[in-house]
Order: C-alpha cells, then structure tokens, then sequence
C-alpha cells in the first residue's frame, strides 16, 4: 500500500486542515513560555528550550514543533519586525485560544482568568521590537541560572506592574496634583554564589525614541523612590540599580550624560543591548557597565 502524500502546510496563513499532532511535553513547555514572556521569537524560544551543539537539527525540530502549534491554534503568529539590510527575520509568537485553553487547568485557574484575549495579539512593530529586547535580557539571565552562576529569585515585567497587586508599587513623578506612575520594564533579583544578600534591579530597555526629558523624568521618578523609602518598604532594598540597556554606544553616553544632569549616581548603570546575547549568555558576565558619575566601567558582579 502506497504511503498517503505528504499534507502541504502553508508558510504564510494558518491551514485549515494541518497533520495531525500529538500534544508533546516539550510543546507545553513552549507553551507555558510563549505566555509567560508574552511574545517569542522563534530564535529565543530554541534558545530557551532547544539548547544544544547540534544547532541545525535542534533548530530543524523547533520550528517543526511551533508550525504545528501555530496551524492547530495553540498559539499565534505575528507580523516580524523588519529591519533594513537584516533580510527576513524570525518569527514571532503569542498565545492562542488553544493554547489559553491547555494552560487553565495546568495552572489550576478558570479560563476566563489566564489574562489573554485575542485582542493582546493586535499589536505594532514598536510593541513587538520593544517585547523581544526585554525578553532578551530575561531570556539571558534565565540561562545563566541553569549554568549556575546565581539563583534567578524573581522577575516582574511591565505586565505585571499593571496589575492590581503592583499598579501601586511602582515610581511615581508628580506635577502639581497629578501623578503619573512609572511602569518599569522589568524588576528582578539575583543571589550570586558569593554574594550573602541578594541583589535588587529594576530594568529600562531604551528603543532610542523617547527624549531626554522624559528619560530624566524617569530617572527622577526612580531616584525618588529610593529616597522617600519606598522601594524598601515595596521590594526590601534602598540600593536597587537601574540597568539601561540602549541600542548604541552613542546612545548610553547620552542618557548617561542625561542621567547625571538630573541627579543621577552609582545606581544607575549602562549597557547595550549587545551585552544580552541568547547564543552567548556569558557575555554578560565579563560586560563592562557604564556607571552614572563614574568613569571606569564595572561587570555587574566583581
């Protein structure tokens, strides 16, 4: 008996009769991360989670794993930013109403309460570009973990801080009577071996369009918090720092140079998004940061 002829699979729509799967283990795993970070690109999720010397045949077996997740409705794809000179470029994913549909009784909660919609998927390059290069730095320092080289104890993005639990917990500038909250891009905490207490972080991930002045503003908003000590009493430290990661170096000296201006110290530190490379998370380790009020550059850790 002749085998049945392999089903065509469309590259650029989903199709309406895809091969038939079976739900993997590994699958729910991509799953779970897809939600977690909000969006993946097909390169960070083989980094997350396809990790090996033979980058070829593990990279052949992601993108198999997440066209079938993505033609049976598991999760979504979205337009990839262009980049001029760049060629084409990953894709990118999201949730899907399927894959919302395995998560809600794997994480015991109703299906009304997973925190996605459709709607969350409509979104805009800058959006998209924005969420990647977060992910990167998150995707960089998860790997580290898995090496050993700190506990990764905590993370919160800027999804979490606009959540009722954390809205309020988060810098703040005023003018006048009105306040305008800070929703940082990320917040985590780190305990490196040799460390006895753990360090505290709070993320900026810069996409070279907002202006000095409201670069300074949020850089105010933050020095405030640590003085009026409410990131003690909120996150259990006055010496958070702020990590900037920018695209350029002509970038970092000019925020750096903005920062200082407005009162910036030793708490706010520089890099470029260079730094955070998920095919070579060590990098960071030996990464000199640039210091507000400091010449010399330092790696995270000495």
């Amino acid at each position: 008996m002749a085998d049945s002829p392999k089903r065509y699979i469309p590259s650029y729509k989903r199709s309406l009769e895809p091969p038939p799967m079976r739900v993997t283990p590994r699958d729910r795993d991509i799953i779970r991360a897809i939600y977690r970070y909000r969006l993946l690109s097909a390169h960070q999720v083989e980094a997350l989670l396809f990790r090996s010397d033979k980058s070829h045949s593990k990279r052949t077996v992601c993108q198999r794993r997440l066209q079938l997740l993505y033609h049976h409705g598991f999760i979504d794809r979205l337009p990839s930013p262009i980049f001029l000179g760049e060629g084409r470029q990953p894709y990118v994913y999201a949730l899907d109403n399927q894959g919302a549909d395995l998560l809600a009784p794997e994480l015991d909660i109703d299906r009304a309460e997973i925190g996605w919609q459709p709607k969350h998927n409509e979104v805009g390059t800058s959006f998209i570009q924005h969420t990647l290069a977060i992910n990167d730095v998150h995707l960089v320092l998860t790997l580290l973990a898995r090496a050993g080289h700190w506990q990764f104890t905590q993370w919160l993005d800027e999804s979490d801080f606009r959540t009722a639990a954390f809205k309020d917990k988060v810098p703040y500038r005023t003018q006048g009577v009105r306040m305008t909250r800070i929703f940082p891009d990320g917040y985590f905490r780190l305990q490196p071996p040799h460390l006895k207490q753990e360090a505290h972080f709070f993320l900026e991930v810069d996409q070279g369009t907002m202006n000095n002045k409201l670069w300074q503003d949020k850089m105010k908003a933050y020095y405030q918090f640590r003085q009026n000590g409410l990131s003690e009493q909120l996150y259990g430290t006055r010496n958070f720092r702020l990590l900037a990661v920018v695209n350029s170096q002509p970038r970092l000296a000019n925020l750096k140079r903005a920062t200082e201006k407005v009162g910036g110290d030793r708490y706010y530190w520089f890099t470029t998004r260079a730094s955070f490379d998920i095919w070579q998370p060590e990098k960071l380790l030996s990464t000199p940061w640039a210091i507000a009020t400091q010449d010399t550059n330092r790696p995270l850790f000495d």
